[in-house]
């Protein structure tokens, strides 16, 4: 199973709605919150912080980075662990624990930096590394990165601290996905030696960070000390951070503005004007990956047709579904993917970017797309939950918009539970034409998203389309070294997917960050997903 078929489900309080343009001239609005005012960190900590309480939206289950797909874990792995490569908080790809080159197309070395070391002050080895990276290609342990080696020929150690991977393809996606999670280097003799329960509260972990576990138990939550013999650059000045699952809103703010819990990430919180109207708390938005979108899972029935597809995306009331599920902490859809991911040829994503239509409600012209596909009295079904109270009210929009066009619009509501099936049951997904996500890729380049839902064996690929133009975008894109051309690519394959929608996106939400008024340093960026948050936290 996929780790991007298991997507984030009831932590997101998935969006469901879809809202896209079709035909529309370039409009420069933007959502209440615009990119300019957007910050990937806080400003730096000044002193040291008594222990604080992090809040996760469920209590972490796994610090093994074979297994993290979710919030809570990501969030755990980066407060501790490090990968080969390192993401900064603006999307940068910088030296991790090694440094690389590429002697050709087809052949990366990576060198290990000298100073890095374990927890247990052991050195990080080739070893190690080999051990680490041929985890996730192993089909015995059932990891949910496979697919991010899936050009990888052979690594192994080529000196005592030196690796080398060896490409069936050029691969200048590689680079990124190593500085996310598939990229976490753990200790080969440590996870040997705790076999199956390596990353569960009995079996621990082995990692580089400047934080280390100190215990967990599902009563107490992951408890991280700083490791005073930390290899790197770093400041880790909060004496402990405990991290614990919160599931309520209501007592997740009120512990915020009462100092019982120092920050948290939200992926989604409807409190979030009140936390920003509070001075007892801190709210930063920083550049998101994610996108909110209309998974399309059945090109068999009616949204088999683009037109029906693309007027319900002219159908959809987008500004509510910012104000209303995200409050304003999004940014307007035009592509599949979140701007927050232009890391990369900035210059040249934000222009094509500036240049496509915003992606605004037009009914007129969604009847009249409805009128020429022949689609007025079919039926759409949604996948939905009643009990996730976002899923329910974007369900109720689309409805809204879908009858407003002449569609007939059904629901196949199950338990909040049972709505990940959607993602991971095939059986769930019979009868059902779509169903909403929030996702996002492993690191800030819009390839990293939109490559697992355009390509044909995309790992959230339901429906099975298949463009051959896209896909040969995309494919030039991933074996292209110079970085504006390989932008230009995936532009075009961009551009090409917002007209077919294999997929229907809603909104850009952006990174959110609440921490007590005190606290400062973080990492404000949704590269807090896939790299140290908290190395620089601390208090004013």
């Amino acid at each position: 199973m996929n780790r991007r078929n298991l997507t984030r489900i009831t932590a997101l309080l998935l969006t469901c709605t879809a809202i896209v343009g079709c035909g529309r001239s370039a409009d420069n609005s933007t959502s209440s919150t615009t990119a300019s005012h957007l910050q990937p960190t806080t400003t730096a900590a000044t002193a040291e912080a008594d222990p604080i309480t992090w809040a996760v939206y469920r209590d972490v289950q796994t610090i093994d980075p074979l297994y993290a797909f979710d919030y809570p874990d990501n969030t755990a792995l980066t407060l501790m662990c490090e990968s080969l490569l390192r993401t900064e908080p603006d999307g940068a790809i910088t030296d991790g624990l090694a440094s690389f080159s590429r002697t050709d197309d087809k052949t990366l070395v990576f060198d290990i930096n000298p100073d890095a070391k374990f927890w247990d002050n052991s050195p990080v080895t080739a070893e190690d590394v080999v051990y680490s990276l041929e985890r996730h290609r192993d089909p015995e342990l059932g990891g949910f990165y496979a697919d991010s080696l899936v050009r990888v020929d052979t690594i192994e150690a080529t000196g005592d601290r030196e690796v080398t991977i060896t490409l069936t393809q050029p691969d200048y996606w590689l680079d990124g996905e190593l500085a996310s999670l598939p990229g976490i280097i753990v200790q080969k003799k440590y996870v040997e030696a705790k076999g199956a329960a390596y990353g569960t509260t009995t079996g621990g972990a082995m990692c580089t960070g400047a934080y280390k576990l100190d215990s967990w138990s599902p009563a107490s939550g992951v408890v991280a000390v700083p490791n005073d013999d930390y290899w790197g650059e770093a400041d880790p000045r909060v004496a402990k951070i405990t991290l614990k699952g919160v599931v309520d809103e209501a007592a997740l703010t009120s512990s915020l503005i009462a100092g019982e819990i120092g920050g948290t990430y939200p992926p989604a919180i409807s409190t979030l004007p009140v936390l920003e109207g509070n001075k007892a708390v801190t709210v930063t938005q920083g550049p998101g990956y994610a996108t909110a979108a209309l998974v399309i899972s059945d090109l068999d029935g009616t949204l088999g047709d683009v037109k029906v597809r693309q007027a319900l995306s002219l159908a959809l009331d987008r500004k509510g579904i910012v104000e209303n599920v995200f409050h304003g902490a999004a940014e307007d859809a035009r592509w599949l993917v979140n701007p927050g991911t232009f890391a990369s040829a900035s210059e040249t994503y934000q222009a094509a970017y500036k240049d496509s239509p915003v992606l605004e409600q037009d009914i007129d012209q969604a009847k009249k797309l409805i009128e020429e596909a022949g689609a007025a009295g079919k039926t759409v079904t949604i996948g939905m939950s009643s009990a996730i109270p976002d899923i329910a009210y974007e369900a109720g929009a689309f409805k809204t918009a879908g009858e407003k066009i002449g569609l007939e619009v059904e629901f196949k509501s199950v338990s909040a539970d049972a709505f990940i099936n959607f993602f991971i049951d095939p059986k769930a997904r019979e009868g059902v034409d779509a169903f909403p996500t929030v996702t996002y890729g492993d690191y800030a380049d819009p390839a990293a998203l939109s490559a697992t839902v355009v390509l044909p064996d995309g790992a959230q690929n339901y429906s099975g389309f298949d463009d051959p133009e896209i896909t040969s975008l995309m494919e030039e894109a991933r074996g292209t070294e110079d970085v504006e051309a390989r932008a230009k690519l995936v532009i075009e394959a961009q551009q090409r997917t917002m007209e077919l929608l294999p997929w229907i996106p809603t909104a850009q939400p952006n990174s959110v960050l609440v921490t007590n008024s005190e606290l400062t340093g973080a990492v404000s960026s949704f590269a807090y997903m896939s790299a140290p948050w908290a190395n620089h936290l601390g208090v004013r």
